[in-house]
This record gives structure tokens, sequence and C-alpha cells, in this order.
């Protein structure tokens, strides 16, 4: 066999492994955001409107009217003291975004949250499914 028929044989079948890990993570990222859109559209009240959409882009998923709107964002956190315990064990980043609505602390609101609790809980299986796809061993 010649050096440039070795050659072109590796660089298909690198580039057909590439593409079909491809196709599998985003399908993968496909049944999570799908998996996070039951559970979340389960655990909001019903005038919570969770919308994901797919594009060239990627995945865009839209919760509610948090823009000019903050209702879906009191209803997920809290206000006041409902939101200091719902916020409590979950990371920073997330507390980040609640702090966006901030007003002054005193509200009274108490929180269901719906997203960010399920976006927490599904993505452990999340990035099991994704280690095993790219072959990589993570330290627990």
């Amino acid at each position: 066999m010649a050096k440039g028929a070795i050659i072109n044989t590796v660089g298909r079948d690198l580039e057909k492994y590439r593409n079909d890990t491809v196709k599998k993570v985003k399908d993968l990222i496909g049944e999570f955001a799908s998996q996070l859109e039951i559970e979340a559209i389960r655990d909001a009240p019903n005038f919570i409107q969770i919308n994901k959409e797919f594009s060239k882009g990627g995945l865009k998923a839209e919760v509610g009217v948090w823009g000019d709107n903050p209702m879906a964002a009191y209803i997920e956190f809290g206000t006041g003291l409902s939101a200091q315990d719902i916020l409590a064990p979950y990371p920073q980043w997330i507390r980040d975004i609640a702090m966006k609505f901030y007003v002054n602390g005193q509200g009274t609101l108490k929180g269901k949250p719906y997203l960010y609790n399920n976006y927490l809980r599904l993505m452990h299986s999340f990035r099991v499914e994704l280690d095993k796809i790219l072959k990589v061993k993570r330290k627990s």
C-alpha cells in the first residue's frame, strides 16, 4: 500500500470518528435538555413558560420572561428569607444569578425551585454519559 493511501485512510477514519463523537455529544445534550425541560415543567407553576430551541449556534433555553419581568426568578428563588434558604446549598454561580434580582432582602414570596435544582440533579448523570462518549476518566 502506498504511503499516500495510508495517510488518506487514517485521515478518513479520524474524520469519521470526530463526526460520530460530535453527533453523540449533540444527541446527549438534546436528551439532557429535554429531560431538564420535562422536570422543570413538572415542578414549575403552570404560568411559567419553559422553552428550548435548537439552532445552528446550539441550544437556547428560555425560562419565563426574565428580562423586564423578574417573576420567573422570584418564583424559582423566592425573596427574603425564602431566597436565603433556597440558595444556601447552591453553587456560587447560581447565587450570582439570583443576586441580579435582589432588591432589599425584605420580600416574603416563598420560592418554588423548578429549574436550577433539576439542572444540578441531572448534571451528574449528564457528565457520566459525556465522559463515556469522550472516554474520559475523572477523579471523584
